[in-house]
């Protein structure tokens, strides 16, 4: 590791993450900015509109989880039936909406609107060559903007994509969309769509669910499956594995872990026969699904010429930021019939594989922690964890920084002794797993070291929150309090599976294996010896390799095979074709330190592009949302409403790739120990200003979205936040 990343450094902010020093250093400033703490901004924060959609997401959570402590106010009816809110219907569920091959919006979920898009399953099969080939029902929800005049629609909508592979956009849409739009603009249109063989969209990449006995076996109807059954048979085998451990915890454990891989992929090969030729596992693939992007932009626009939309420009009175100097205007910032995007994570591969295979039809693209392609399509992906180290090991920096607002440190405390009280709890449930009562299902419960290992990096994907709770939890298991253990470890309640009403669309599915292995360009079958050396390679690279390894096996000898040919994107350099020119070019965004998207992989991407801008945002944890910035959230927004993009990104030289590089770079608004909490009324002597404190307010509500979302490398998604005791009127 440099030296400059090293725990007890004295400059290992200067070089790394840039905290400003009236952050650090003028306490007295910091007050001013936070005039009512983050219990007041919080409430402030909790309007009516967003209470109704995080509350949508709270329950798709609570039921996947197998929980059923949070209630449900608004007590949505899971039984195909519509509400009424008002004097208008709305549904509930997608399986009560149809499908059709025009957009047709109805209304749903409180204040939204939805629709489920038909495209072809396989593109060299048009729906219009035959009404029997086979189809896809793309989910996708819309979070209206506020438009004016004649205008009833954005020209083009904003779509997202959270990652995984197999996040739901639809979810991430429902719980971040109105936040979004304080960010991009009120008046822009978003839409969330669920990828084919994901959510609510049909059919499903389910490998544990088959065929109901007397059904017409019909996939487009999730109902045809008995996916009640399936998803008890796959809680039953996670469960099973549940103790197996990461991939060095035992001499056997590499061996076992595989097995199951290869178990699993196996049932997705005989899934797979089921319907043959038809089977959504062959086009659930990457290309498949930006092609399905494609589709709906082409649908927009049928829609707003249908319902006879103006395209007027409209006029946004509230663009509070404005691009630097060294941003580049560009030709034309027309996107009609173009995309406009936001993809996270795995969804910056979605975004750079739509701009490589429709280069004419980019609007705007931004690809936010950004996923090396070449790495990604190889058997296994390494080079994803190199920066994963530099976040974990500042947990000790940050907490001795924080003095007495980190639970872990002690007066009188060197940064040494931090880490000392760590690895102290560490080598204990090392040596001796935690055994307890779970606290909600009375169920026995061990905890060994694997388990809180992919806990602990599960919070690298957002330091700035996550390692307070690290602080917290581990203060209490220094003190021998292991129950608190109980109330992160969830086990499977049979609720779920007892309720035959609730929908196939809120369950799990195996669509990241799927997705994931079916962009592989080369196929995975490795012996234990090779897959050994795998993990010797990646060892070299992180202390994270045993939790990242273990992810990486689930492609061992999958069987199914995508129907056209994985993207060529790590061809030989000799055969590496000229960088892609888009018709507007795309913008990249990484953090100085990603846990499985380094900053490498940013530079690397963007040089992929003609005129590619970016941004490296001085944070760390995945994705942008991981840190509140004022500096990407204007450049994001001159980006999509300016058409200004920062300067095309020059490597530096041999082995200084990254230090000597030049681009554009943002520093971050909060850190660990030091979240942003800014308040409105501290900036009411400037409009623009109030409205900066607003966006920046936005994003922190997003980036609570999103770290509830299971993303690349997790288990599962992790709300540790919730966990700890709110302490209003004591500075964090």
């Amino acid at each position: 590791m440099p030296e400059e990343f090293t725990m007890d450094s004295q400059i290992y902010q200067a070089p790394s993450f840039n905290e400003k020093a009236g952050l650090l250093d003028d306490e007295v400033s910091v007050a001013s900015q936070e005039i009512d703490g983050l219990c007041k901004a919080n409430r402030r924060r909790s309007t009516w509109r967003r209470l109704k959609t995080l509350a949508s997401v709270a329950l798709f959570i609570v039921v996947w989880q197998s929980l059923d402590a949070i209630p449900n106010p608004f007590k949505v009816d899971w039984n195909g039936r519509t509400i009424k809110n008002g004097l208008e219907e709305r549904h509930m569920s997608f399986d009560t909406i149809t499908p059709s091959e025009k957009l047709e919006w109805v209304p749903c979920f409180y204040d939204m609107l939805c629709a489920r898009l038909t495209v072809p399953m396989d593109y060299n099969r048009p729906l219009n060559a035959s009404a029997d080939n086979p189809k896809v029902h793309i989910a996708l929800l819309l979070v209206p903007g506020s438009h004016n005049g004649s205008r009833k629609a954005s020209v083009s909508p904003l779509l997202l994509n959270p990652g995984g592979p197999g996040g739901s956009g639809v979810q991430f849409a429902m719980g971040a969309g109105y936040s979004l739009q304080q960010i991009v603009g009120e008046k822009q249109d978003i839409i969330g769509f669920d990828p084919r063989g994901i959510g609510a969209t049909t059919p499903r990449a389910d490998c544990f669910s088959y065929p109901l006995a007397g059904s017409n076996g019909d996939p487009y109807d999730a109902s045809s499956e008995d996916y009640i059954r399936g998803n008890f048979h796959r809680t039953m085998w996670q469960t099973a594995g549940r103790d197996v451990g990461n991939v060095n915890s035992s001499a056997d454990t590499l061996q076992k872990l595989d097995i199951r891989a290869r178990a699993v992929a196996k049932l997705c090969g005989e899934k797979d026969a089921v319907y043959g030729n038809n089977s959504i596992l062959k086009y659930v693939h990457t290309p498949s699904v930006a092609h399905d992007m494609l589709s709906i932009v082409d649908a927009w626009d049928e829609w707003r010429e249908r319902i006879g939309d103006s395209d007027d420009e409209e006029v946004d009175e509230n663009i509070a930021f404005r691009a630097q100097d060294g941003d580049q205007p560009t030709v034309s910032l027309d996107t009609k019939g173009k995309l406009v995007y936001w993809g996270f994570s795995y969804g910056t591969l979605l975004g750079a594989t739509f701009a490589a295979m429709f280069p004419d039809r980019v609007g705007r693209v931004i690809l936010d922690g950004v996923v090396d392609a070449d790495h990604y399509v190889s058997p296994v992906w390494r080079g994803s964890i190199q920066d994963a180290d530099k976040i974990s090991d500042s947990f000790s920096y940050y907490c001795h920084k924080a003095k007495e607002n980190c639970e872990l440190y002690r007066p009188g405390d060197r940064v040494s002794n931090v880490e000392d009280r760590f690895q102290a709890v560490m080598n204990r449930i090392e040596e001796n797993p935690v055994t307890l009562i779970h606290p909600i299902s009375k169920q026995p419960v061990l905890i060994t070291h694997s388990h809180v290992r992919l806990i602990l990096f599960s919070i690298l994907y957002a330091p700035n929150s996550g390692f307070m709770a690290v602080a917290w939890i581990f203060d209490l298991l220094s003190r021998g309090y292991d129950d608190i253990l109980g109330l992160i470890f969830q086990l499977p309640e049979p609720e779920p599976f007892c309720a035959a009403n609730l929908p196939a669309e809120i369950f799990p599915n195996e669509a990241q294996i799927a997705i994931m292995c079916s962009d592989k360009r080369y196929p995975f079958n490795d012996t234990l010896p090779e897959l050994q050396k795998t993990f010797e390679k990646m060892s070299s690279e992180s202390s994270w390799a045993d939790v990242w390894m273990t992810v990486m096996l689930s492609c061992d000898a999958y069987p199914v095979r995508a129907i056209d040919p994985p993207m060529r994107w790590d061809d030989h350099p000799s055969h590496k074709a000229d960088p892609i020119k888009t018709s507007f070019p795309v913008l990249f965004i990484s953090n100085t330190a990603d846990p499985v998207t380094p900053l490498a992989a940013g530079v690397k991407m963007a040089r992929k592009f003609v005129d590619a801008g970016l941004i490296e945002q001085h944070s760390m944890g995945h994705c942008s949302l991981a840190a509140v910035s004022k500096c990407t959230i204007g450049k994001i927004r001159a980006y999509l409403k300016e058409g200004k993009v920062p300067p095309h990104p020059v490597k530096g030289g041999k082995g200084r790739e990254l230090a000597d590089g030049k681009w554009t770079k943002c520093d971050a608004d909060e850190y660990p120990f030091h979240p942003f909490e800014g308040n409105i009324t501290a900036a009411a002597l400037s409009v623009e200003a109030a409205m900066e404190i607003e966006s920046m307010a936005a994003m922190k509500e997003v980036q609570n979205v999103f770290s509830k979302i299971k993303a690349w490398g997790q288990e599962k998604a992790l709300d540790l936040d919730s966990l700890k005791p709110r302490r209003c009127g004591v500075r964090s």
